[in-house]
């Protein structure tokens, strides 16, 4: 049993240095315990691939999910003000599909205004895998078109009277205008702790603008979310995200050895070549896909090199991120040529499969696995 399966082994591996040798053995007496290793490794080594690129990716997380906060004055939280608190259907800066709004409150002849939002979370913002930061755009009209003298932020913990306080005057930079902000939070972070306030435990929050001088007053806040990034692997767990790997990598090997499999089968035959029972030609084939595990895992070790990228929701936003933070490394440009070398390679011994099968011309037989290259790097384009 030991010396069949080092055989099988040794027969799997001279694919990659002999293939003309390794494949006239193959065909002659097709073995699935051969393929099936060949199976396990590409596997293997697509889960350990996808480990590392899902490991230099940090997502955008966001609490709430959509523009919840801003969408509603009372639903699981509740917006009080020293003016009437309302909802701006006509001048909001975030839209989802719940609604667009923001949160508005106007106060007349008043020296200052505040908007306050409570009773949501508790909100874990603490060093330790809570939201390290804070977004929001807030927009303030003052009829006289002067500046705030103050302004502050407030975080508050458990009670309106345990608070952390920000300074928040250098955002809204004139009069009629959005301004978005991110400030960071956390223990590590210039916040004023007023009475007991706890970073795991945040409950309100208040943006507050004074001026020296009484005038009716606009403030109108949107886009307000706690948010952090996370890799797919922390969010998931790793266990949950080594399974998850497992089976999407599982199902992605076996559509590409059936749909390689079948492509060649169907443009030989298109040829005029007849390559026997699809079963026999399945397994021959598979053999092949060694070369893929090997370009997969040395790809795997080069994006290992790759600096961690932080991604937004927009897919458009994650897409220029990606392309501006990795597309310029060596790193991402040679592990992405050992991908199509791989597949490339591939296509090679496909044709060297093709030829000792039917002892037909080298010329014929690369041909063959040129236009069934082709036809696969056609579907890939279109349909993923």
């Amino acid at each position: 049993m030991e010396n069949a399966v080092k055989l099988v082994g040794r027969e799997v591996v001279e694919v990659l240095y002999s293939p003309v040798k390794a494949f006239r053995k193959i065909i002659e007496k097709p073995d699935l315990k051969g393929v099936l290793l060949v199976l396990v490794l590409v596997i293997a080594s697509t889960v350990v691939f996808q480990f590392v690129y899902n490991s230099r990716q940090m997502y955008e997380n966001r609490l709430p999910k959509d523009d919840g906060w801003t969408e509603a004055l009372t639903n699981s939280h509740s917006w009080d003000s020293n003016g009437l608190p309302y909802l701006d259907d006509a001048d909001y800066q975030m839209g989802n599909s719940e609604g667009n709004h923001s949160v508005a409150s106007s106060v007349l002849n008043k020296t200052s205004i505040w908007l306050k939002l409570t009773d949501f979370g508790p909100v874990n913002c603490s060093a330790d895998k809570g939201y390290n930061e804070l977004f929001f755009w807030i927009k303030w009209v003052n009829e006289a078109e002067t500046l705030p003298s103050s302004g502050s932020l407030k975080l508050f913990s458990g009670s309106e009277n345990s608070y952390f306080e920000s300074t928040i005057t250098e955002f809204p930079s004139s009069s009629g205008e959005w301004t978005n902000a991110t400030l960071k939070v956390g223990s590590d972070q210039a916040w004023s702790p007023n009475g007991s306030p706890d970073w795991q435990s945040i409950t309100g929050i208040e943006f507050r603008l004074v001026w020296l001088d009484a005038t009716n007053l606009t403030m109108k806040v949107d886009g307000l979310f706690f948010k952090n990034f996370v890799s797919p692997i922390e969010a998931l767990g790793f266990s949950a995200a080594m399974l998850s790997l497992f089976v999407s990598s599982a199902f992605s090997v076996a559509m590409n050895w059936i749909l390689w499999a079948g492509i060649l089968f169907i443009v030989t035959k298109l040829f005029g070549e007849d390559l026997g029972r699809w079963s026999a030609f399945f397994v021959i084939i598979g053999h092949a896909f060694i070369v893929i595990a090997v370009c997969t895992l040395v790809t795997a070790l080069t994006f290992s090199s790759l600096p961690v990228v932080s991604l937004p929701l927009n897919y458009d936003l994650q897409i220029a991120v990606i392309n501006e933070v990795w597309l310029p490394t060596l790193a991402y440009r040679l592990g992405t040529l050992i991908l199509w070398g791989g597949e490339v390679w591939l296509a090679a011994l496909s044709a060297v499969v093709i030829r000792l099968m039917k002892n037909i011309t080298w010329g014929k037989a690369s041909t063959i696995a040129a236009v069934a290259f082709a036809v696969r790097f056609l579907l890939r384009l279109f349909i993923g």
